[in-house]
């Protein structure tokens, strides 16, 4: 027989002095007992910071359209056109670009407007807009 802990034959006998042949012993496996997976009895809800009616609220508090539809949608729309005028009389003004003939075969960055409210001193709001190209839809070469 093989002592688990050193390793070693042992041998044993009876006492008239005749070895015993020992039966090997089955090893019972050892169960754990199986239980059900655990699950939670919580009601899941999502969490506050992303309520529909909070984006809603930064949407609408600023004040400031997002996009041309917004802009001539809204009570001040009369400003918001003044300022996309004096922006584009100032980009011809300061000679921003030069009209040139389309190249075949290209493709042209977008652009967009940016709406802006600025304070002033004394408290009168100015409304500001800025012609932005979309850069980062350009592409090497």
């Amino acid at each position: 027989m093989l002592d688990d802990i050193t390793g070693k034959v042992m041998v044993l006998e009876n006492h008239n002095g005749q070895q015993l042949e020992q039966q090997p012993q089955q090893q019972q496996a050892l169960q754990t007992p199986k239980s059900g997976v655990r699950r939670s009895t919580r009601i899941s809800r999502p969490l506050e910071r992303y309520s529909p009616s909070l984006y809603y609220l930064l949407l609408t508090d600023s004040g400031e359209p997002e996009c041309y539809e917004e802009a001539v949608q809204v009570e001040t729309r009369k400003k918001w056109e003044q300022a996309m005028k004096e922006e584009m009389d100032s980009l011809a003004h300061n000679q921003t670009w030069d009209l040139v003939r389309f190249p075949a075969g290209k493709t042209t960055l977008q652009n967009k407007c940016v709406y802006r409210l600025k304070e002033e001193y004394g408290g009168r709001k100015r409304y500001k807009a800025r012609l932005v190209v979309k850069g980062f839809a350009q592409k090497k070469g």
